[in-house]
C-alpha cells in the first residue's frame, strides 16, 4: 500500500477567495502600484484553488480563472470607466476575464500537475529513501511539461486577446517586466511571448514546492529540485544578457548614437493638456491655435536658456542643438481639414490651411522667429464628394516642411472599436445610441483605416540632405507590436507616436499607455517620441529607458508645456522581432499542442484516476505513468 491519502476538493468559497487574491496580487504588478515582482507570484493563489485537494471539474476551474481575470483586469483597466462604465463592465467580464478562465479550465483538468504513486511506507529505510529519490526524479519531467505547456497556452491566449480587439493585448504579463533586464528579450520574441517567462516560473515553482512538501510530510526530508534550478539558471542568464543589451542600446552608447555621439535628432514635443470637452469646444479654436504656437516658441527659448545656464555653470563652451523637428499631438488642430475626394486636393480657405500658410503669422511667423523646423502633428482629414458630403474620414500623422501643400500623411491603420468606429453601426443602431448614452456624446462618423505600411521619409532638417524615416503610430497603435514592426527598415528610423489620452482624464491609463508603448522601442531598437494632448509626453531610448519626459517637480505629467530631447538614430539594424513578428507565439502554440497530444496518446489504453495529483493505477494495469 502507499501512504497517499485521497483529498477532497477545497471548499468553493475558499477557492473563490484564492482566485480573487491572485487577481488582485497580479494587478499590483502594473501601474499605478507598479510592483513588478508580483507578476512572478500573482498566479500562486489561483494554483492553490485549482490544484489543492481533489479536482472539482472543468467548469469550476473556469470559474476560478474568470474570477481571477475579473479582478486582474477590473483593477488594472479601471480607467475605462472614465469613458464608459457601460463599456467597462462587458469589456472586463465578457472579454478580458474569459482568457484566464480558459487557461484555468485547461490547467485545472487536462494539464493538472500529476505525480507518480508514492513509495510504500513499510519499506526498509535505505530502500525507502532510494524509492523516494527515484520518485522525486520521476516527478521532474511532468513538472517541466506542465510549466512549459501552461506558459505556452498563456502566451497564445494573450495574443488572441490582442488580435480580436486591436490594441487590447494591453497589460500583457510581459509589460510588467518593464525595467527588468529580462525585458530586453523582447527584441527577439516580442512582449507577448515575454509574458510566458514569469508564468513558466510560477507553475514550475509551485510544482517544485509541492514535491518538496510531499517529501517533507511523508519522508521528513527533500531532494534538490534540480529541474527548477536549471530553469532559474536560464532566467538568470537572460537577466545577465539583458543587462548587456540594456547598456548596448542605451541613449549614450556608440551603437545607437554613433562613435562621435553626434548622430542624434533634436526634437521638441508639445502638450497643451486639454480635456476632451475643451479640445472639441468650437469656442476654443483660436486659443488652441495660439497655445500650440506659444508653447512651441517657449520650448525653443527654454532650450536656449538651459544651454546658456549650462555654459555658465561649466565654464565651457556649450554647443546648442536647436530642435529640427517639432511634434504636436494627435488631432492637434481644432478643426478637420477637408479635401475633394475625387482630386485629393485640399479645399482652400480653411482655418488649418490659413494656419500653415506662408503668408500668415502663425506657423510661418514662428519659423521666422525661432528658425525653420519640420512640423509633425496629428490631423483629422475629411474627403468630400462634389456635393460636399463626407465620403471618408481619416486620423492622420502628418508631416509639414512648409505650408499645407507640403504635407505627407499616414492614416491610422489600426482603429479602436467604440473609439474610432462603431461596429455594425448601420445594422444595429442601438450600439450607437448606447455609446452616446454612456460617453455623453455622439461619435460622429466612423474613421476609415489606412492600409500603407511604408515609413515616412523626412529630412532631418528643412532643406537638408540627410533623411530619417518615421515609423508613424497614432494613438493606441503604439501598443501593437505586430503593426509597428511592419514599418521597420534597415535605415535611420524614429518611432513617432501622436496620441490623445484626454478621454481617460487624469487616470493611470496615461502611465500604462507609455509603459506598453515603450516595448516598441525595445522590439525594434528604435528611439521613440510620444507627443500627447494630455497624458505622458516622453522620449524613449532603444533600450526602453526614458531619455526625457514632460512632468512637473512632483512628477505629475498632466501639465502644459514642451519637452526637448535628442533621439539617437545611428542604429540601422533590423531585429529578429521586426523580421519575423510574433514567431514565438506560433512556436508556443506548437509546443502546447505537442505536449497535449503526447499526454493524450500516452494516457490511452489505461484506466487510472488522480487523487490529489497522485495517479492510482487500476489492478493489473502495466502501463507506467
Amino acid at each position: 500500500m502507499t501512504n497517499s491519502v485521497s483529498a477532497k476538493p477545497i471548499s468553493l468559497w475558499l477557492g473563490c477567495l484564492l482566485a480573487v487574491i491572485g487577481g488582485v496580487l497580479s494587478s499590483c504588478a502594473f501601474v499605478p502600484l507598479d510592483w513588478g515582482g508580483c507578476i512572478w507570484i500573482g498566479l500562486f493563489p489561483l494554483f492553490s484553488a485549482l490544484w489543492s485537494g481533489g479536482a472539482r471539474g472543468k467548469w469550476c476551474c473556469a470559474f476560478y480563472g474568470w474570477l481571477y481575470g475579473v479582478f486582474l483586469f477590473g483593477i488594472s483597466v479601471w480607467w475605462v470607466n472614465e469613458v464608459s462604465t457601460l463599456g467597462y463592465i462587458p469589456l472586463v467580464t465578457c472579454y478580458c476575464a474569459v482568457f484566464p478562465a480558459i487557461w484555468a479550465m485547461v490547467m485545472g483538468t487536462w494539464l493538472r500537475p500529476q505525480k507518480s504513486e508514492l513509495p510504500e511506507v513499510t519499506l526498509p529505510t535505505p530502500e525507502r529513501r532510494e524509492k523516494w529519490r527515484a520518485w522525486a526524479l520521476a516527478d521532474m519531467w511532468p513538472s517541466a511539461k506542465t510549466a512549459l505547456a501552461g506558459a505556452c497556452l498563456w502566451v497564445c491566449l494573450e495574443w488572441v486577446r490582442g488580435a480580436l480587439i486591436p490594441g487590447f493585448s494591453w497589460n500583457c504579463f510581459g509589460v510588467a517586466l518593464y525595467g527588468n533586464p529580462i525585458s530586453q528579450m523582447a527584441e527577439f520574441i516580442g512582449v507577448i511571448a515575454l509574458g510566458g517567462i514569469p508564468v513558466c516560473f510560477s507553475v514550475w515553482l509551485w510544482c517544485a514546492a509541492r514535491r518538496a512538501t510531499t517529501m517533507l510530510l511523508n519522508e521528513g526530508r527533500r531532494t534538490v529540485p534540480w529541474d527548477f534550478f536549471c530553469f532559474v539558471v536560464v532566467v538568470l542568464l537572460m537577466f545577465v544578457y539583458g543587462v548587456h543589451l540594456s547598456v548596448k542600446y542605451s541613449e549614450s552608447s556608440e551603437v545607437v548614437s554613433g562613435r562621435d555621439g553626434r548622430q542624434v535628432l533634436p526634437i521638441l514635443a508639445v502638450q497643451l493638456n486639454l480635456s476632451i470637452k475643451e479640445k472639441w469646444d468650437p469656442r476654443n479654436t483660436l486659443s488652441i491655435y495660439k497655445g500650440l504656437i506659444q508653447e512651441t516658441e517657449k520650448g525653443f527659448y527654454d532650450v536656449e536658456k538651459k544651454s546658456l545656464e549650462l555654459a555658465v555653470v561649466s565654464g565651457k563652451e556649450v554647443s546648442m542643438s536647436y530642435p529640427t523637428w517639432v511634434i504636436w499631438p494627435e488631432s492637434s488642430f481644432p478643426d478637420a481639414t477637408c479635401y475633394f475626394a475625387n482630386s485629393k486636393k485640399v479645399i482652400p480657405g480653411q482655418n488649418n490651411v490659413h494656419f500653415m500658410s506662408k503668408n500668415a503669422d502663425w506657423v510661418q511667423g514662428l519659423r521666422e522667429r525661432v528658425g525653420d523646423f519640420v512640423l509633425i502633428t496629428g490631423t483629422d482629414e475629411k474627403h468630400l464628394s462634389p456635393q460636399l458630403k463626407i465620403q471618408s474620414v481619416y486620423n492622420n500623422l502628418s508631416v509639414f516642411t512648409g505650408d499645407y501643400e507640403s504635407v505627407i500623411s499616414q492614416p491610422k491603420g489600426q482603429l479602436v472599436p467604440f473609439g474610432e468606429y462603431i461596429p455594425f453601426r448601420e445594422t444595429l443602431p442601438i450600439l450607437e445610441d448606447a455609446f452616446a448614452f454612456s460617453a455623453g456624446m455622439a461619435m460622429g462618423c466612423n474613421f476609415t483605416p489606412g492600409t500603407s505600411t511604408l515609413p515616412l521619409s523626412v529630412p532631418m532638417q528643412v532643406g537638408g540632405d540627410k533623411m530619417v524615416s518615421i515609423i508613424p503610430l497614432v494613438c493606441f497603435e503604439d501598443v501593437i507590436g505586430s503593426w509597428a514592426r511592419k514599418f521597420a527598415r534597415s535605415e535611420s528610423q524614429v518611432i513617432v507616436n501622436v496620441t490623445n489620452d484626454g478621454w481617460f482624464n487624469q487616470s493611470w491609463a496615461n502611465e500604462q499607455h507609455w509603459r506598453n508603448a515603450a516595448f516598441r522601442a525595445i522590439e525594434l531598437r528604435r528611439s521613440m517620441v510620444r507627443a500627447a494632448n494630455t497624458g505622458v509626453t516622453v522620449a524613449v531610448a532603444p533600450n526602453g529607458s526614458v531619455i526625457n519626459d514632460l512632468r512637473n517637480e512632483q512628477g505629475n505629467p498632466f501639465i502644459r508645456g514642451a519637452m526637448y530631447a535628442q533621439l539617437p538614430i545611428a542604429y540601422t539594424g533590423v531585429t529578429l522581432y521586426a523580421l519575423l513578428g510574433d514567431w514565438a507565439v506560433l512556436v508556443a502554440l506548437c509546443v502546447f499542442v505537442f505536449i497535449v497530444l503526447t499526454k493524450f496518446f500516452k494516457s490511452r489504453g489505461t484506466t487510472a484516476q488522480v487523487c490529489d495529483g497522485v495517479w492510482k493505477k487500476a489492478p493489473g494495469n502495466n502501463v507506467s505513468k
